[in-house]
């Protein structure tokens, strides 16, 4: 008994190949654009935290630096105490209270507006990157720290320096001394807190311009060689 093939095609065979076929297609092209919805959903997500955090270092600056300017009325108001009742030792302390003050002032304003958390929508996406934000952070209080206690301790010579000049005192000079001295430090902590910021913000720059992909590849890698906010360490740029 010879056994016999048949070697024809039925349309029917064609049409379920064909049908087979085009569903696998349909499913892999479905979930290719579903994969890339998501990784365009997630790109953005990551783009958003990472320029909010930029906002918000910029605002914790601008914040800090408005100490000088809110001081502006109380140069005005020791040089006026000191001209009704000439004790420099009063009018110091007074002057210390009111530095002080503010700076309690703009610390809560800086909890108010969660401007220390900045980093932690950002470090969702980006772990890797969460001891180099403490570390910035730190170094931006160390920098206020001192410019501020800096111009707290020769403000308060400049008025101790009056002790026993009654007769020449004048107070445009106490204004405008006081005054000098503020616009100083404010110049300087505006260009020392620039550099720690500004590795911090090119390196959230560099993440915002990279493509979808990549930037999903990034947020993905848990090591870190070098600090994303040292001059000339940019991980992110070595990913394009």
């Amino acid at each position: 008994m010879k056994l016999q093939f048949d070697k024809t095609i039925k349309a029917g065979d064609i049409l379920t190949s064909l049908t087979i076929a085009l569903s696998v297609i349909a499913l892999v092209l479905s979930l290719a654009k579903d994969r890339e919805s998501r990784a365009v959903d997630q790109g953005i997500m990551i783009r958003i935290a990472a320029a909010n955090a930029i906002v918000k270092l910029d605002r914790w600056q601008s914040v800090q630096l408005s100490l000088y300017q809110e001081l502006k009325p109380s140069f005005v108001e020791s040089s006026e105490s000191l001209e009704k009742k000439y004790d420099v030792e009063a009018v110091r302390n007074k002057f210390w209270r009111l530095v002080n003050g503010e700076r309690i002032r703009i610390s809560h304003q800086l909890l108010d507006e969660q401007l220390g958390t900045t980093y932690l929508d950002i470090l969702s996406h980006f772990p890797a990157a969460r001891a180099q934000y403490i570390e910035a952070f730190s170094k931006l209080a160390t920098v206020e720290k001192q410019v501020s206690s800096d111009f707290l301790r020769k403000s308060q010579q400049t008025i101790l320096n009056l002790d026993g000049k009654r007769s020449t005192y004048q107070m445009a000079v106490l204004v405008n001394t006081l005054q000098a001295q503020a616009r100083k430090s404010e110049s300087e902590l505006k260009s020392k807190s620039d550099e720690v910021i500004a590795p911090v913000r090119d390196y959230l720059l560099k993440i915002i311009d990279l493509p979808d992909e990549k930037i999903i590849d990034a947020s993905h890698n848990k090591q870190t060689s070098n600090s994303p906010f040292q001059r000339g360490a940019t991980p992110a740029s070595r990913l394009c």
